[in-house]
């Protein structure tokens, strides 16, 4: 778990459960993850409706700046 809280890891697996472990990008279901909507280091809180599921593909094209999950 590192350095994440119980609380961070149990809402991005509820977050995946609501989106049924479908990457909310592309429709996949494989090596899914629960990516914060807005960064809990910038503010974001850790609660399901600032969690969205995506697949580890799409996760790392968020982070590298490629996609943009607010205007997709």
């Amino acid at each position: 778990m590192g350095n994440r809280s119980k609380e961070h890891v149990k809402v991005q697996r509820e977050g995946k459960e609501r989106d049924q472990h479908t990457c909310q990008i592309c429709g996949s279901k494989n090596h899914t993850e629960g990516h914060h909507i807005m960064d809990v280091s910038f503010g974001g809180a850790a609660n399901i409706d600032n969690i969205v599921t995506l697949c580890r593909d799409c996760h790392k094209n968020v982070h590298r700046g490629i996609i943009d999950i607010f205007r997709f």
